[in-house]
């Protein structure tokens, strides 16, 4: 049995993005040469790896299974074929990103790029997304993954994927809420604070902050506890926390974007960007 990379990397796409026409796309192929590839991959696995779902395409148990090992291939095949083309890349990325990127996307993309480019340095460090546009604006990072309100993003945004910003409460503690909002606060920085003290100005109203937390894990304990309530992207619910649906102004919707310093990325930023993008953009709905 030979199963080829680009079959394996058709399957993988049609998940990601949940169906064969946004992974043709995506890939810059035909749906038809999509299908043809899916249909090859079934036709020597000898049993079906793809079925409909609710919302999409889904794995089948023998597709889920054979994901697991896509995901390690392609990512070996495409470190190995870039290792080989001698890169000449050279200098330092200083990054930024808000605790919500620092995922494991995010730690794929600086491990490869750093073998892949090893002559290359990189270095990240974690804030809120006020505190990162100003380390950009005083050249303190190169560029940052932050978060902006969708309607504010800047014009060379490279927007990754996009969420709504929700008010949330705890499911157990449910609050009776007055004219002064008791609000569960990233911290004294935080965009998400400053954008419901003005939403809530507007509607005559005033918030007060009752705990202060660098951190989300905090920030949804205070919540969960019924200490006050908060503003999340709707990505961070949980266990022991709701929608709360009330008479409060609703959010704009949150923008997760890749910002450069330079108006004028360089090539080594450029490739940067690239890699980000290829890991962690998200298909936005309009």
């Amino acid at each position: 049995m030979r199963l080829d990379i680009e079959s394996l990397r058709a399957f993988k796409a049609v998940l990601d993005h949940g169906g064969v026409t946004r992974a043709a796309k995506t890939l810059n192929l035909t749906q038809s040469a999509v299908s043809h590839k899916i249909t090859r991959l079934e036709s020597r696995l000898g049993r079906p790896i793809l079925m409909k779902g609710e919302h999409g395409m889904v794995p089948t148990s023998d597709g889920q299974g054979l994901l697991h090992y896509a995901e390690r291939l392609i990512s070996l095949h495409d470190e190995a074929a870039a290792h080989f083309q001698s890169s000449d890349l050279t200098g330092q990325i200083r990054l930024g990103a808000t605790e919500d990127a620092t995922s494991a996307e995010l730690a794929k993309v600086l491990g490869r790029f750093g073998r892949v480019h090893p002559n290359v340095s990189l270095y990240a460090r974690v804030a809120q997304s006020l505190m990162l546009n100003f380390w950009l604006s005083t050249g303190e990072i190169d560029m940052a993954i932050l978060q902006t309100f969708t309607e504010d993003m800047e014009p060379d945004d490279i927007e990754l994927w996009r969420e709504d910003l929700i008010w949330v409460r705890s499911v157990d503690h449910p609050p009776q809420l007055g004219e002064i909002i008791p609000f569960v606060s990233f911290d004294n920085n935080s965009f998400y604070k400053l954008a419901a003290m003005r939403h809530l100005s507007a509607v005559g109203r005033t918030l007060r902050v009752v705990l202060e937390c660098p951190g989300k894990e905090g920030v949804r304990a205070g919540i969960k506890s019924g200490f006050g309530i908060g503003l999340l992207g709707r990505s961070n619910l949980e266990e022991g926390l709701t929608e709360l649906h009330s008479d409060l102004p609703a959010m704009p919707s949150v923008s997760h974007v890749l910002r450069s310093r330079a108006a004028l990325p360089s090539r080594l930023e450029r490739n940067f960007a690239d890699a980000v993008l290829l890991e962690m953009k998200q298909d936005i709905g309009n």
